[in-house]
């Protein structure tokens, strides 16, 4: 147990502070964009095909323009820190490229989002934080710090359709980890209940002086022949290497053309509104084909951790509001004038326009869910409709006119069916993060501390 202690809080190597001060810089500056970007999405909710249309094509002329410069930037690059940063940007750049012109193919036939009419679905923001990745290391590696000696790169990609987004890199990541911890928040918007949210893991083998392979001696032997031999003899020899290792010539080409780390997907996970919850949990790691322990792979664990919160946007942002007049049961006569606000799956009420403006407590609240019975009252000019719920009584609304009527029956009708599509999210109130654009200490290396010891118990083993 002392052994185990004693690896738990083992110090972290010291880093160069100017290499930290980038880190945090650069980690300030894409929460700042990440925020930005989630309220430019929010703010599309209500634009036509046509203008979303024409923003992807801006988008995808940015996303094209910044791959370019950053394959540029990559050759120029002399800091470790920053090709790495480079080349990450590049390989989201191209996701981004590839996502955005499918996106709009789907609006150019016709399946993109519509444009609003009365009683549409609601939708929801995502926010996915506290990613944490426990690492497999072997016990003498990490414990006795003998062996393995490998350090990486490594960091996230989420992605909902159009919408990637990044976490902070990472490194490096050697045998004094437990485990990788991303303390990025990413903020989704615009999510439909049934969104899936991918998590990819990258990462990048940064040095390795652990003990040459066989298959490594044999080639390094060969590389130290080609010096006493003809140019002719050693490129055969090198290509009859590459075909036993089994790498062909246009792998290789692909490699030249694209210069810097190149970064291994080591897995994925999916993440779907059942998922979601205001506490941290366990999700499933799946694991690429490439097998675990290959060299160049950090070793995992097959779980990782992370807190994925919904919040639709009917629950703080009011779907209706307008004057009506209510007649509650065993009432004869209308109470004119109120004020009512449908939102948060409720009616709430107030005597005027007035309590509303000084933001007063309703004096009343009618629920509105999927047990709801609402209905059309006809009345003598049309304009009447009733909502009644078990226990509590028949409340009859009187809208101004025939039209009025008609919007509030499909907004009631809408707001009800997505008290059942968002199912838990709709019950609990979960707290959607933000992207923190606070100027943070950039972590170099993630640890397991005693009070996370009991979340990696209970993942399945």
């Amino acid at each position: 147990m002392n052994t185990i202690r004693r690896g738990l809080k083992r110090k972290e190597p010291g880093q160069d502070p100017e290499a930290e001060e980038y880190q945090a810089g650069l980690n300030q500056f894409q929460a700042a964009v990440r925020k930005r970007e989630s309220i430019r999405l929010k703010l599309q909710l209500s634009s036509a095909p046509g203008v979303i249309e024409k923003e992807l094509r801006n988008k995808i002329n940015i996303e094209e323009s910044v791959c370019k410069g950053t394959a540029k930037f990559i050759s120029a690059c002399k800091n470790e820190c920053q090709v790495l940063e480079a080349a990450k940007n590049l390989l989201l750049g191209n996701l981004r490229v590839d996502m955005l012109k499918f996106e709009l193919n789907k609006i150019r036939r016709g399946r993109g989002s519509p444009a609003m009419k009365q009683g549409n679905p609601s939708y929801a923001a995502v926010s996915l934080s506290d990613v944490r990745i426990p690492l497999l290391w072997r016990p003498r590696d990490h414990m006795q710090d003998t062996g393995d000696s490998r350090r990486f790169a490594i960091f996230c990609i989420a992605r909902v359709g159009a919408q990637i987004y990044d976490t902070g890199l990472v490194h490096p990541v050697d045998r004094n980890s437990t485990d990788v911890t991303f303390p990025d928040v990413l903020l989704f918007s615009k999510m439909p209940p049934y969104f899936e949210l991918k998590l990819e893991l990258y990462s990048y083998l940064l040095s390795d002086n652990s003990m040459v392979t066989t298959q490594a001696k044999i080639a390094n032997s060969f590389s130290r022949a080609n010096k006493s031999i003809s140019k002719a003899v050693g490129k055969r020899l090198a290509r009859t290497m590459r075909e036993v290792n089994g790498v062909k010539e246009e792998e290789e080409d692909k490699s030249i053309k694209h210069k810097g780390p190149k970064f291994d997907l080591l897995g994925t996970a999916t993440l779907r509104l059942d998922d979601a919850g205001e506490d941290v949990r366990s999700h499933e790691l799946y694991m690429e084909e490439t097998e675990n322990d290959h060299p160049r792979l950090p070793p995992l664990f097959g779980q990782f951790c992370a807190r994925l919160a919904v919040m639709p946007y009917c629950r703080e942002e009011a779907v209706l509001v307008g004057g009506l007049g209510v007649k509650g049961e065993g009432i004869t006569t209308w109470q004119e004038d109120c004020w009512v606000r449908l939102m948060d799956w409720k009616l709430s009420l107030w005597s005027g326009v007035e309590q509303y403006e000084q933001a007063r407590s309703p004096t009343r609240c009618v629920k509105v869910d999927q047990e709801t019975t609402i209905k059309d009252g006809g009345g003598s000019e049309g304009n009447t409709f009733t909502v009644e719920n078990y226990g509590e009584g028949k409340v009859e609304f009187l809208c101004p006119t025939k039209e009025s009527k008609v919007m509030w029956l499909a907004h009631l009708y809408q707001h009800a069916c997505d008290q059942r599509r968002w199912r838990q999210a709709a019950v609990h109130k979960m707290e959607v993060l933000s992207p923190d654009t606070r100027p943070s200490l950039a972590r170099s290396q993630g640890k397991t501390r005693s009070k996370l010891v009991l979340m990696y118990n209970e993942t399945k083993i």
